[in-house]
């Protein structure tokens, strides 16, 4: 009977420590999910365009998620074409047509996380310019890594001139 006890017993340690063993590339100290703001940046912040709001998608307007350089050289064209460091983001880009003041056009961004459904939605405040030009206005932000089935809704917001 002791010998079974023992037996039982180093398997349940055995258990207990491959358990709790990390696999290569695994992050090691997990946070809990925490629901509110998260932090976005852009590509004129992390890799000094200039030009951003004029990339051209070939997917058209409506937002899309870029994961992958090879992505984001297949899908946008323009003067703004960094090397995107897509281990630390995804890009989520879109249009908006028939902005005016296209030129001097802005956007500020809103980027939340629901842990509770796991949701993650980005609004986006287009403040129109002070030209009466019609031209289309790339909105884009740079959100922390998502998963393979991660999405993300974009809210699109034109504020009145």
């Amino acid at each position: 009977m002791k010998s079974v006890l023992t037996l039982l017993g180093g398997l349940l340690l055995t258990l207990a420590m491959s358990s709790c063993a990390t696999r290569e590339g695994e992050v090691e100290n997990l946070q809990p999910c925490q629901s509110g703001p998260v932090a976005v940046t852009s590509l004129d912040k992390e890799y000094g365009c200039t030009s951003s709001r004029w990339i051209n998608l070939s997917a058209g307007p409506a937002p899309v998620i870029i994961r992958s350089q090879a992505q984001f050289d297949q899908q946008a064209t323009g003067e703004c074409h960094p090397q995107i460091d897509f281990a630390k983001y995804d890009l989520v880009i879109g249009q908006q047509l028939q902005m005016n003041g296209g030129a001097s056009a802005s956007a500020t961004y809103d980027y939340q996380l629901n842990c509770s459904d796991a949701s993650r939605v980005l609004r986006v405040l287009l403040k129109p310019g002070v030209t009466l030009d019609l031209r289309t206005y790339t909105y884009h932000a740079l959100v922390p890594k998502l998963g393979p089935a991660e999405t993300v809704k974009v809210e699109v917001q034109v504020l009145p001139q």
